[in-house]
């Protein structure tokens, strides 16, 4: 609510972490890229910053953000009840340049991306969205990614819910189906009436947020104000 325009500052990127936040030297740090591939490749840091970079403006956003108001007003707060989200620009190496160059295989469907951090959080991503619009950043806002939000490296999946955004990025496996695991069947999954749980809903749908006047920041008095807000969308 204290922000000015859609770009997060990167001290104020909300933080989410499945097995604490991971401590890596990025000169020992590396991304192997295998599975159904013609040629196995093992990339450093440095490697990847010297790859051609793009740079875009993409929001992240936690999927249980706003979770708990779809029954009714839960918290006195916008900063409680939306904060789980940030937009940065982030920039680094298109991950279909890298599957480019270590060449898939006609039945390459999947692939599953690994994080460095205590909990080795592993999501499965469609083929077609690694190649269309996936990053492997580096830098956020200009500057090295923060420790919390993935140092060295991190994938980035525009669009779709932030726990598929691999912090820590160290492994990128090829392969025909996805690996369901724990966080795509036990966890991130919507349980449904008839007490099945739906999977692989990763698009984050259209949202909106009123910051000006909030609980934070109420009216006071009477004069002229300009209401201000923020939308989002996966599709967007």
């Amino acid at each position: 609510q204290d922000l000015h325009g859609f770009v997060t500052p990167n001290g104020l990127c909300f933080e989410r972490h499945h097995g604490g936040r991971a401590e890596i030297d990025p000169a020992d740090h590396r991304l192997i890229i295998h599975g159904l591939v013609e040629k196995p490749l093992m990339f450093t840091v440095e490697e990847l910053k010297r790859m051609p970079s793009e740079s875009h403006f993409y929001f992240c956003e936690c999927a249980a953000n706003t979770g708990m108001e779809w029954r009714s007003a839960q918290l006195n707060g916008v900063q409680y009840t939306h904060g789980m989200v940030h937009c940065v620009q982030y920039t680094g190496v298109s991950l279909r340049t890298l599957l480019d160059y270590v060449g898939l295989k006609p039945n390459a469907k999947w692939v599953l991306a690994e994080g460095a951090d205590a909990a080795a959080m592993t999501r499965s991503i469609p083929i077609e969205k690694a190649l269309d619009d996936c990053l492997v950043a580096y830098a956020q806002n200009g500057e090295a990614l923060r420790a919390e939000q993935g140092y060295p490296i991190r994938l980035v999946v525009p669009g779709w819910e932030a726990n598929m955004w691999i912090k820590w990025l160290r492994r990128l496996e090829i392969g025909d189906q996805p690996w369901y695991t724990r966080e795509e069947t036990s966890k991130y999954t919507d349980l449904m009436p008839d007490g099945k749980a739906r999977i692989f809903t990763w698009v984050m749908e259209a949202k909106s947020v009123i910051t000006f006047p909030c609980p934070e920041k109420p009216l006071n008095g009477p004069g002229y104000y300009t209401i201000r807000g923020l939308a989002w969308s996966g599709y967007g």
